[in-house]
């Protein structure tokens, strides 16, 4: 039996529906050499608190968890429908971000059921659309086995493919990207074809390079490598965007430059010197505004790493050093990100360079550099 012809006014709406999943949808691998909007991205963890909307494109809310049966957990920040109209009438985006760091073995359990799978999916995309979101963060920190990966693409694939049929009915866009490492052994993991299939663009944390873990006080988030480390090859954000640009063939318009807005400190009298050996001591490091006040209020100085472009700050009794960025390290970065055609550049986390009088200098420093780079030259 022939099926009966549909009415015209159903072949119009699915023609009205297929075009506009068409115009929102990011899945176009072709299309990565169309200019595409620059973003400018802070990851919000935790109380939404006097945001200067007007620094950001768009703002990822973290983190939305789950347990390994794919039960979310939602908390008070989390969703947040304030958040979103806020964010909404002043131009802004916000994504959802998903899992967070550790969450390797949370989503490998998710995604190793289908029970499982399917409870945490339909759960996450109720979360989207109740809470007016603009798409996913992907933070799954990190896929790099190979069943693993093989879920990890699977449920990207079917976020991308919900997002887009969202998309299409509110008439806007609608977001899928990811945190990545900046460590080429994990990045190999990912394929460049799904990569360009899924992902409107990639977040890559260009930072943690050095810490207790490296055995010498490095700089945590260098844009280009030092001399002084021990070894071949030292780690800095030039070598893993150029291991993504040049060797695995990424779009730069794929890719944002990852800034941290926090330092990592060592007990040893001078930037890159051993620490074997060392006890671990509590240094008082971490937030910009803690480092801040140490070197306003407590004498630590501040010197120049010439290679890394990047500065440190020295106590005053030489106990300790921190590797961090300020303004004029920011502003380099985000130079060097736009320079290179990158899509743009993103913060963890947005409150942590807050100053008492309500200022974000480095976000700031970063913003303006960040406008200056979209400015053709005359």
């Amino acid at each position: 039996m022939k099926p009966s012809p549909a009415p015209s006014s159903i072949i119009l709406g699915a023609l009205l529906i297929s075009l506009l999943t068409a115009q929102f949808s990011h899945a176009d691998p072709n299309a990565s050499g169309k200019e595409k909007e620059k973003v400018f991205v802070g990851y919000l963890y935790g109380q939404p608190r006097g945001l200067n909307f007007g620094l950001y494109t768009h703002i990822c809310q973290a983190f939305l968890v789950a347990d390994a049966e794919g039960k979310v957990r939602q908390h008070r920040n989390i969703p947040n429908r304030e958040l979103t109209a806020d964010a909404h009438k002043a131009g802004v985006k916000v994504l959802l971000s998903l899992g967070g760091w550790g969450w390797d073995r949370q989503f490998a359990a998710i995604v190793a059921k289908p029970e499982a799978e399917e409870r945490y999916f339909q759960s996450v995309m109720e979360i989207i659309e109740k809470g007016d979101y603009d798409g996913i963060d992907f933070d799954w920190e990190y896929p790099d086995k190979e069943a693993e990966v093989a879920g990890f693409e699977r449920l990207s694939r079917r976020f991308r493919k919900q997002l887009d049929t969202i998309g299409a009915e509110k008439h806007r866009p609608m977001f899928l990207t990811m945190a990545a490492a900046a460590n080429p052994g994990t990045l190999k993991w990912l394929s460049k074809d799904f990569l360009l299939e899924t992902m409107d663009w990639i977040n890559v944390m260009t930072y943690d390079f050095a810490g207790d873990w490296t055995g010498y006080a490095g700089h945590h988030s260098p844009l280009f490598a030092s001399s002084k480390p021990p070894g071949k090859n030292p780690p800095s954000a030039e070598r893993t965007m150029k291991y993504l640009l040049e060797e695995r063939g990424i779009p730069a318009d794929r890719l944002a430059l990852g800034i941290p807005l926090y330092g990592r400190g060592f007990g040893v009298k001078e930037p890159y010197a051993s620490t074997k050996g060392v006890a671990k001591s509590r240094l008082p490091q971490g937030n910009y505004s803690n480092i801040h006040r140490l070197q306003k209020e407590q004498g630590w100085t501040r010197q120049w790493d010439e290679e890394t472009k990047n500065p440190w700050l020295l106590a005053p009794d030489h106990s300790a050093v921190i590797g961090y960025d300020d303004a004029e390290s920011v502003s380099l970065k985000t130079d060097w990100a736009m320079k290179k055609n990158l899509r743009g550049v993103f913060f963890w986390e947005i409150n942590a360079d807050r100053l008492p009088d309500g200022s974000h200098p480095l976000q700031e420093a970063s913003h303006k550099q960040w406008e200056q780079g979209q400015k053709p030259v005359k």
